[in-house]
């Protein structure tokens, strides 16, 4: 797939615009590194610039996710993040369209004990989360009423959803007041380091493209040759990797090696003309699949076992809800015996060996030497509910040189160095 479009290569350099000098150059500008612009910029730091290739976000997995946000997890650290993310999204609910309206998670006798367990956790860290037995189950959620194969439930009214556009566009919106730039159809090449910071070259297309034309350009399927660029060379003290399921290419570019990989995962719009699920959050069934309310109607998804990696956006329609949510949803509740597809989309998690986030430090080879090159991706799915939390902890990291907040050190990608894990159990 090659542009009939013909341009002449233009090239700007920091010697030609002193404004490409840079105190931090963050790549991919989705919910994260809208987030680390943001706290960057609220702790007083100027001239920080945001570069992303598809700013509007029609491949982002900030745009294309459920919008579930909940600190119900096993591991502390990430108990914390969400927490910390949550009780914000509180404060600007308006904002960003958080509602509290809860998780509810499905048990069965085999993973009750699991989940209890975490429950105490949970609420050692401050996070109020109930447990119900079946009676109370379909007491509170009475349209659930094929629990035969349940021994309860647990809920977490804190948890809720949000919306992810509104989430981005609050973040990006006081970044922007404070003076961040946000850069738009900027592509980063290449990358050297030296003593005063990182030169990073990266092409900026001169006009929109369509979404096919950017997939195209982002999996290499397409040809950059042709396309009208300017190419442009920035100098920065810094350089931070937020760069989603694109975070390993990004590295590769600034010389270091990522362990994650981008995965597809796919969500349904469906007619659910029998009941009212607008009372309800989210609900997250034994079977993985997990649903909420969708204005009128509901949202579902589920992560399908071996799901190839790679990148992939093909949305496999109404057979993936037919053979993959209808069939769980018909065998938890009689209301759902008559679902209609409607819609639905592919996304991209970036996931990581042990399905928790990198953030911190690159400490590897001599990238990490260099101590100018961080990174904050792989979120595996809880990038939105953690978003608040990680921009506000980079802050801290790159400016006073350590974790305030929460300590996040055990997040640095390091650990798979180590030999150690994150591995987080309660994912879906």
């Amino acid at each position: 797939m090659k542009s009939v479009m013909t341009s002449a290569m233009s090239t700007v350099s920091t010697a030609e615009n002193p404004d490409l000098f840079v105190d931090t150059l963050i790549v991919g500008a989705g919910l994260i590194g809208s987030a680390v612009a943001m706290h960057l910029a609220l702790k007083g730091v100027k001239n920080v610039r945001v570069v992303d290739f598809d700013l509007e976000g029609s491949l982002s997995s900030s745009e294309l996710n459920a919008g579930g946000v909940r600190a119900t997890w096993y591991q502390p650290v990430n108990i914390a993040m969400s927490k910390l993310s949550i009780e914000y999204f509180a404060k600007v609910a308006d904002d960003v369209g958080y509602r509290a309206c809860g998780y509810l998670w499905l048990k069965t006798p085999e993973t009750m004990p699991f989940a209890l367990k975490a429950r105490e956790r949970q609420i050692e860290m401050g996070w109020p989360v109930e447990a119900w037995d079946v009676a109370e189950l379909k007491r509170r959620v009475p349209f659930i009423d094929k629990t035969d194969d349940l021994a309860g439930a647990i809920f977490a009214p804190r948890d809720g959803l949000v919306n992810p556009n509104l989430l981005k566009n609050h973040y990006r919106t006081r970044a922007r007041e404070l003076g961040v730039v946000f850069v738009d159809r900027t592509l980063v090449e290449s990358a050297s380091h030296g003593a005063d910071g990182v030169r990073v070259i990266a092409r900026q297309l001169h006009s929109p493209a369509f979404h096919e034309a950017k997939l195209a350009v982002l999996s290499g399927q397409a040809s950059h040759e042709g396309l009208p660029w300017t190419r442009t060379e920035y100098q920065a003290k810094r350089v931070i990797n937020c760069a989603g399921p694109w975070a390993p290419k990004v590295a590769e570019i600034l010389g270091y090696a990522c362990p994650s990989k981008p995965v597809r995962r796919q969500v349904c719009i469906f007619d659910c003309r029998d009941v009212d699920l607008t009372p309800f959050g989210m609900i997250v069934d034994s079977s993985g699949v997990y649903f909420h309310p969708e204005a009128t109607n509901g949202l579902a998804g589920f992560a399908t076992a071996g799901e190839p990696e790679g990148i992939n956006y093909e949305y496999d329609g109404e057979n993936f809800f037919m053979e993959q949510i209808w069939p769980s949803l018909y065998e938890r509740s009689s209301k759902f015996e008559r679902l209609k597809h409607l819609t639905g989309w592919a996304g991209l998690y970036e996931v990581s060996p042990d399905e928790s986030a990198i953030i911190g430090k690159v400490e590897s080879g001599d990238v990490g030497k260099s101590g100018r090159v961080f990174e904050a991706h792989s979120f595996s799915g809880h990038g939105a509910m953690h978003s608040y939390a990680t921009g506000l902890l980079m802050a801290e990291l790159m400016v006073d040189g350590r974790y305030s907040t929460v300590d996040a050190s055990i997040l640095s990608a390091s650990r798979f160095e180590r030999g150690e894990s994150v591995r987080e159990s309660l994912v879906i």
